[in-house]
Formats: C-alpha cells, structure tokens, sequence
C-alpha cells in the first residue's frame, strides 16, 4: 500500500497541448519519504513481484486516465520491465485491463527499453499489442544499443530521446548533432519524436 502513481504531462511543442503523460512508480515510504525507482526496482525484478507491481501499475494508470475530463484525449504512458514484457500473457493481460477499466486502447502507450526488445519474444509481444490499437515507444534512445538494424525490424510509434542529450544541446555542438540526426531519422521513419 506504499506505491503511489505520480503523473508527468507531456507538451506538444507546436500546439502547447498536453497530449499524454507519463506514470511514474514511486515508493512513499513512512520512514524515508518519497523514494525513487532506481531504489526499489531491481529488488522488484530480483524478487519477482516485478509483474504483480507492473499490472498494478498498469491498471492504475488505465483506470485514471479514463477518469480524465480535461484531458479526454491525452493518452497514458506506462514504462514495462522485462520480466513484463517476456511473460507469455502479457497482450492478453493488457487487453483484459483496457476492457475492465474502459481506456480505449489507443489512449495507452507503453514504452520499453532499447535492450527489452532484443528478443522474439519481445518482438512477437509488442506486434501483439499494436494489433490491439497500443502505441509502442522506445525509452531512453541513444543510451542503449541504438541499433538501427533493430528500428527498421520493430514496430513502434515513438523514439523518446534520453535526457542526456536534451540536457546537452545546449552546451555542446555533438549533442546538438545527434540530437538533430535522432529527429531527422525519427521523422523519416514516420515516428513521433518526444525530448526528455
């Protein structure tokens, strides 16, 4: 009864609308207070309770985004875990939150990690889930295989830049660069582009 969802809104730059916000897992702990996940998470993965916590989150955040009035079309973004991600029912499990919480499908956005979707199964998993109407995003791009070869075979909606480069831009001419050439890729693949 510890873990609590926090919302973090998402801008789009041109219209100045929120158009989805992502759930952020945090632990409120009595004695330390707000705890974040790079914290608790691998104890979670270690423990195997990761997919009791992940479904929990899941179905919070879909519950909530229904409830929201002034945001009716803003869609929720769910990161996954692995252990998530390779469980054999996972699109089913998804499929059954939606339904019982009545989010539509296309208002849910999952996002993964370059490293989770290495593997078939990973890869048979998420064409599931964008057969369902789920977008799909890549967390965290740049920081991790960034293999090309893996963009062209995936079948996702969105590259999420990772911070460091965002953060970078400003002061440093190859962050502006790679920041440029991640945009310019993502565009032309047909891919929304969102800047940590």
């Amino acid at each position: 009864g510890e873990f609590a969802l926090y919302y973090q809104p998402r801008v789009d730059v041109v219209s100045r609308r929120i158009v989805a916000v992502e759930a952020l897992l945090r632990w409120v702990s009595p004695t330390r207070g707000v705890v974040p996940p790079g914290e608790f998470i691998s104890v979670l993965e270690d423990t195997g309770m990761m997919n009791i916590v992940g479904e929990w989150v899941l179905r919070s955040a879909c519950e909530a985004a229904r409830t929201w009035v002034a945001h009716s079309q803003a869609r929720v973004a769910v990161n996954l875990s692995g252990r998530q991600l390779d469980h054999p029912d996972f699109s089913k499990r998804v499929k059954k939150i939606l339904t019982e919480s009545g989010l539509p499908a296309s208002r849910l956005e999952l996002e993964l990690t370059e490293s989770l979707a290495t593997n078939d199964t990973a890869r048979r998993t998420i064409a599931e889930l964008r057969a369902l109407g789920i977008r799909v995003a890549i967390d965290d791009f740049g920081t991790g295989y960034s293999s090309l070869t893996l963009l062209k075979r995936l079948n996702i909606d969105m590259l999420k830049i990772d911070q460091s480069f965002v953060r970078g831009a400003a002061q440093t001419d190859p962050d502006r660069v790679i920041l440029a050439a991640i945009i310019h890729m993502a565009r032309g693949l047909g891919l929304d582009v969102m800047a940590e």
